[in-house]
């Protein structure tokens, strides 16, 4: 997954590993399919973190570049990841 200001796909000093879709039934797929990414407590637990109150938009902004990337990397479609994760983050 490309690199951005906001997380690394390689662990630095002090951060916590996301799965990028997680919950029961993606964790596990995330995984598997390299869709993590490193980020610092408070992008991850903090209010505005991924899993915090106020977090949607990070959230949604990893699951976007997940999708593409995932998308790219297998040479799938769109459908092909509704399949495996459930929906579409891109549209």
């Amino acid at each position: 997954m490309p690199e951005c200001y906001l997380y690394k796909t390689e662990r630095f000093p002090g951060s916590e590993r996301h799965e990028v879709f997680f919950g029961e039934k993606n964790r596990q797929k995330s995984i598997e399919d390299g869709l993590i990414v490193f980020i610092t407590s408070a992008q991850h637990r903090g209010i505005y973190g991924v899993h915090g109150r106020y977090g949607h938009e990070l959230d949604m902004k990893l699951k976007r570049i997940a999708e593409d990337a995932w998308c790219k990397y297998y040479n799938k479609g769109i459908p092909e990841f509704i399949k495996r994760y459930g929906r579409n983050y891109l549209d």
